[in-house]
Formats: C-alpha cells, structure tokens, sequence
C-alpha cells in the first residue's frame, strides 16, 4: 500500500479519559495503518492524487447509531461527502475536532440536534448510510479557524492541525496505545534502557541494535525486526519497568525455536489479516486490511 513519507510527522490524537467506541452497536474493525495512504486506493507513490486523512471504521450496517465519543459541541452537520452521505463536525471538550462522515443526512433530526448543541459522552448524532458502510473518522487539533477537514494533496505537507486517530481509537476499545511511528518505538527501547540516541532519528543501526538486545533478552527471537511478537513482549516489558537482561525480565533468552517476527505469519484475526500487531486486543476488536475499495471523503 502506497503510504505518505510524511506520515510519522502527524502528531497522535490525545482526547479525554475513556472515549467510547462511536458505533455501540457495531463491532470494531479499524485499520491502525491507514492515515496517509495512497488515494485513490492502490496508487503507486508517485501516482496517488493525494493522503488518506483519517481511519476508516468498518462494517458498518444501515441504519447504525453514531454517538459522541466524548462531552462536546456540534460544529456541523449534514455537511458535504461522498456518495449522497454526509459529515458531521464535533469539537471535543478535551480540544479534539472530530471528523464523522457517511452519515444519513438528516439523521440528526431524530433526536433534535442542532449545530451549537451541548452533548454528553454518548449521545446520539447520526445514523450510518448503508451503503457506505463504514464511519470515516478524522481528527484535529480544535484550534480557532477549525471548521472543517483539509484535504492532505500528494505533493503537500500533513494539513496543519491534523492528528492520527490511531491511538485514540485503540483507546475507545480499551487497549493501550500501539507503537506505530519510529519516535514511538524509539522511546519505548529508551524507557527500557536499550536505547541511547535522539528520539527524533529515523529508524536506523542504532535503533536495530536496541532492538535485537530488547529481542533477546526478552525471549523473542532475535531478527531486529518489529513484529506482533516482538510489539507483545516489549509492551508486557514496559508494564514492569527497565529490563536489561534475561535474568531482569524472567523469560530466558531467546533459543532457536524462538517466535520471530520475520518468519511468523502476519497475525490474522477474524479470519482477516492484520498487517501491524495490536497487543491484547479481545475478541471482538478487528483490525485488518480494507476489504473494497476506499470512500473518498469529500470537500467541505
């Protein structure tokens, strides 16, 4: 999948304590990987007309509620998308401005809303277009002049204020934050004692090195390559503290028959192939691949 090399420079999404699952009634399935992929779907690099902006949140059927995910204001509604669907724009009052399209238009009326209305942690907004299928979902920093998403061209930078959603969705399902971007991974081996250079690098020989020690005194098969396996371990290892030895972390060292990363099939979940790890996640939560082709999130 065509992916911006901008991508890592978004900033992640930080919204307030226990957001919900916006789709009570529909099962999680979400792409962790998706912002900043190649539009229209499939495009090589060089040929892709612009960024995915957001995550899309799947499996949707006709008709499903969408609620807030958290205490805030409606900034928009019926505002325009794609394929006869419309958006929804919420500013958070945790300082999140929230993206929602492939909404019914006119959904909102069930429950009276209205643009400039106070709404609680869960409360109902829209309803989903059957046909769509999904929830795209975008997120932004709620800064003044905020009144809608930007659309990320190829050859442009990340929009200003634009944030990845990733995290924040894990958060609504009640898992810990993935280690998607380098900076990430980078702290994660510094926070373990692995790890001595500029958090701000790329990902190069230090930071494999880092990461074959974390490997083999964790009991994960030593590769230097990041993995379910290997996101697992140092996850559990950073629930306990620095762990600079075998002995430390109480796993043994890593042996021949060790699970690697590298010769491990991708991790499938529900039947569906999920290209980066999510630890922990329960059964319910699915993230995989885009199973049709993407929805084209409109302009404003």
């Amino acid at each position: 999948m065509a992916r911006s090399p901008d991508w890592e420079k978004v900033p992640m999404a930080q919204g307030g304590k226990d957001p919900l699952w916006p789709m009570p009634t529909v099962p999680p399935k979400f792409a962790t990987f998706s912002l900043g992929g190649g539009r229209p779907d499939g495009c090589a690099v060089d040929k892709c007309e612009r960024w995915h902006a957001g995550i899309d949140l799947q499996r949707a059927p006709d008709k499903a509620v969408v609620v807030a995910p958290e205490d805030g204001t409606i900034a928009g509604l019926d505002k325009g998308w794609t394929e006869g669907t419309k958006a929804i724009f919420f500013v958070t009052d945790s300082g999140l401005f929230l993206v929602l399209g492939g909404i019914i238009a006119g959904s909102h009326k069930e429950w009276s809303r209205k643009t400039g209305d106070k709404v609680k942690r869960g409360g109902e907004l829209g309803r989903i277009v059957g046909n769509y299928g999904m929830l795209h979902f975008e997120t932004y920093a709620a800064k003044p002049g905020r009144t809608a998403n930007s659309r990320w061209w190829r050859d442009d930078p990340p929009p200003e204020g634009l944030l990845n959603p990733a995290n924040y969705v894990e958060q609504m399902v009640g898992k810990g934050a993935s280690l998607l971007q380098t900076r990430q991974r980078l702290q994660a081996l510094a926070d373990l004692g692995y790890y001595k250079g500029d958090l701000g690098a790329a990902w190069g020989t230090e930071a494999i090195e880092a990461l074959k020690q974390a490997q083999a005194a964790l009991g994960v098969g030593v590769d230097g390559k990041w993995g379910p396996h290997t996101e697992d371990a140092i996850q559990g290892a950073l629930q306990k503290g620095p762990c600079n030895s075998a002995e430390d972390c109480g796993t043994g060292s890593a042996s021949p028959g060790a699970s690697s990363d590298a010769l491990s099939p991708m991790r499938i979940v529900g039947g569906v192939v999920a290209g980066l790890a999510l630890a922990g996640l329960t059964a319910a939560v699915v993230v995989s691949m885009r199973q049709r082709p993407p929805r084209e999130e409109a302009s404003p």
